[in-house]
């Protein structure tokens, strides 16, 4: 069985035997939608999560987020797993599945995509090595705005590469763009603007979210892509944006709910 959630930003409660709403044993899996937050520090918080995931029952999968720290993530090896590439954050229990793959998991075909633009950096991306830099953490703080540090709390590689983003489409070429189910954290332009007008109110300068090279990336997927639904995270809501997409956050889903018979339906 598959399950998938949204950010959980290293609040791992609603894995918890207590807060889980369903039972999963061996061989279930729980999909997060980005912003998971397992890899953020080396200290004893990460030492206790490690510990907490090899005692689950069932395997967790995840795609990157905004907020991940990509430079202990680039500590973990690529490696082939069902069809894609992947890091064994913990063996067989916590898996990251890469940018721009595709994975065929209890006969479901997934594309997965992770990253998104941070959208918490109105005070700026501060540089320690800036010589400037206390005189800007200090006008940030006055200012009340949040800011992130680079390489400390926010890093580039939140963004995908030409690499990876050329990697996505050659793998979907491979499969004639036809998937079951796309796994990502932020979306496509077009539903983005529908998230902003629905639930931001929309408008240039009461934008929450902008468009970057990512949404627009996804923009150009989804033109092609036939698929039965698409999940993500990021935005902190959990709503059904239309009837192909879903905006998780703290809320878990059992994928089964979404299953078509594998009718094939192309985004118009």
């Amino acid at each position: 069985m598959i399950y998938i959630t949204g950010d959980t930003h290293a609040n791992f409660r609603r894995f918890s035997r207590k807060q889980m709403p369903y039972h999963l044993e061996k061989g279930d899996y729980m999909i997060v939608c980005g912003d998971f937050g397992l890899l953020w520090a080396k200290d004893r918080t990460f030492q206790y999560n490690l510990k907490f995931f090899e005692q689950r029952t069932y395997t967790t999968l995840w795609v990157s987020g905004n907020h991940e720290n990509y430079d202990m993530i680039k500590e973990y090896p690529k490696e082939l797993w069902h069809g894609g590439m992947a890091r064994h954050i913990v063996r067989d229990k916590v898996i990251l599945l890469e940018r721009g793959q595709v994975f065929e998991i209890e006969g479901k075909r997934f594309f997965t995509f992770g990253g998104a633009a941070s959208h918490d950096i109105q005070g700026g991306i501060l540089d320690l090595d800036d010589p400037e830099f206390m005189v800007k953490r200090q006008r940030a703080n006055r200012s009340y705005l949040p800011y992130r540090v680079k390489n400390i709390s926010w890093w580039e590689a939140e963004l995908p590469t030409e690499e990876e983003m050329k990697e996505g489409k050659e793998n979907l070429e491979k499969i004639n763009y036809k998937v079951d189910y796309v796994i990502t954290h932020c979306v496509s332009n077009r539903i983005q603007d529908k998230i902003e007008e629905r639930y931001y109110g929309g408008g240039t300068y009461g934008r929450s979210y902008f468009p970057d090279i990512l949404t627009g990336y996804l923009e150009e997927i989804e033109g092609k892509l036939q698929y039965q639904h698409w999940f993500c995270g990021h935005y902190h809501m959990n709503e059904e944006i239309d009837m192909k997409h879903t905006v998780l956050y703290e809320k878990i889903i059992p994928l089964n709910q979404y299953e078509m018979k594998g009718i094939f339906q192309k985004q118009e």
